[in-house]
């Protein structure tokens, strides 16, 4: 179950109307912040320790920020003379400036991880740049010039929607498609005024006579602020009557690195409808690959993508009991696996977790479908 308060690690919210997720994004920018540090000055300290937990004041709100920080990182980061608790996905980017990682680390006590990771802390060079986020740090980025570049999340959501308001007329927010937690943001839009978008793979779809609806264009946009992710804008299809959504693959990025900043931003806005053309393409493309052997084909690529068990076979045996294990296309099996998408929903997984899901989907299109499509028995 997921956390309702905000300081929380678990912390996911979903967003039915537009206005709403600015709001939230808005309010996030008014609790939170960023703050430079020499890197080598930084220490990881275990909370269960007495002097550790004294130097913060007894006050209810804290004192659930500590709570919740015990029952996950129970880490403390401690910059200059200031303690502050550690969310979970502050951690990767901890390990990275130390210069540390494995799976060894794991198993240490919380005191000897510590002691570990302050060794190595002590060799760091240059600066980390720190965002604080309602009482906890979610990152520690490279805080020199060549390294993390900032891009505010309120702002990358505005900018997106006053393009697609200007250049796409009565585009509209999907409800319910925003989600936030402390490892991503992410929404969608149904895209309007543009039907040339679909209408060469409508046409390729009635050529191959398959009668599946395809509702609208949409675009989905993602973000981080704790270097899970660049800023992303996903080319997307809504089909049979909205209720399904397919990932076209080959994403618009802008990493949070160089020169990255708002103009630049826009400038990857413009990109839109062009890569939404190149996407629709290779989609279409899928049309032309038989697969003799879908069955196999779709446990294989699972395996090597490392859908979970459970639902990669829901959406196998979604797929046999519609198609039967017969001749078909890569077209149709990649349908077929965004499937798992929905039955990750239907398992309770939320938010980042099925973008996750959604983006690991997408590599198939780039995979070599006749490695794939092989005789005889597959299994997980």
């Amino acid at each position: 179950m997921k956390e309702t308060n905000v300081y929380a690690d678990d912390f996911l919210r979903s967003f039915a109307k537009e206005g709403d997720l600015m709001h939230f994004l808005r309010q996030r920018t008014k609790t939170s912040g960023w703050m430079r540090k020499p890197a080598k000055k930084l220490r990881l300290l275990p909370l269960e320790e007495e002097k550790v937990q004294q130097t913060f004041p007894q006050e209810p709100y804290t004192l659930e920020i500590i709570s919740d920080t015990m029952r996950h990182t129970k880490m403390m980061l401690k910059v200059e003379k200031e303690y502050y608790p550690v969310r979970n996905c502050a951690i990767h980017t901890i390990l990275t400036r130390a210069g540390v990682k494995g799976d060894a680390l794991k198993r240490l006590s919380p005191s000897n991880y510590a002691k570990v990771v302050n060794m190595c802390l002590q060799t760091a060079k240059g600066m980390a740049l720190i965002r604080l986020a309602d009482g906890k740090v979610s990152a520690v980025h490279g805080g020199d010039i060549s390294d993390y570049r900032i891009l505010d999340m309120e702002q990358i959501f505005q900018e997106t929607i006053l393009y697609l308001q200007k250049n796409f007329p009565g585009t509209r927010y999907i409800p319910e498609s925003g989600s936030y937690d402390h490892s991503s943001a992410t929404a969608m839009w149904e895209l309007c005024g543009k039907p040339e978008l679909l209408e060469s793979y409508q046409d390729a779809l009635e050529t191959y006579g398959i009668e599946r609806k395809v509702y609208a264009p949409a675009l989905r946009l993602s973000t981080s602020d704790v270097g899970s992710k660049s800023v992303t804008l996903h080319q997307m299809l809504l089909c049979e009557s909205n209720s399904r959504e397919i990932n076209l693959g080959n994403p618009i990025r802008l990493a949070h690195s160089g020169n990255a900043d708002m103009n630049a931003f826009r400038k990857k806005l413009d990109l839109i409808c062009i890569r939404y053309q190149d996407a629709i393409g290779n989609l279409t493309k899928l049309l032309e690959i038989p697969v003799r052997h879908p069955v196999n084909c779709m446990i294989g690529m699972m395996k090597t993508l490392k859908i979970p068990r459970k639902i990669g076979n829901q959406a196998v045996e979604m797929f046999v009991a519609q198609n039967g294990d017969v001749l078909t296309t890569a077209h149709e099996i990649y349908y077929a696996l965004n499937e798992t998408v929905f039955f990750a929903a239907c398992d309770g997984k939320q938010g980042s977790q099925l973008l996750k899901l959604e983006e690991q989907l997408m590599r198939v299109l780039q995979f070599d479908w006749e490695y794939y499509d092989v005789a005889g028995s597959v299994s997980w």
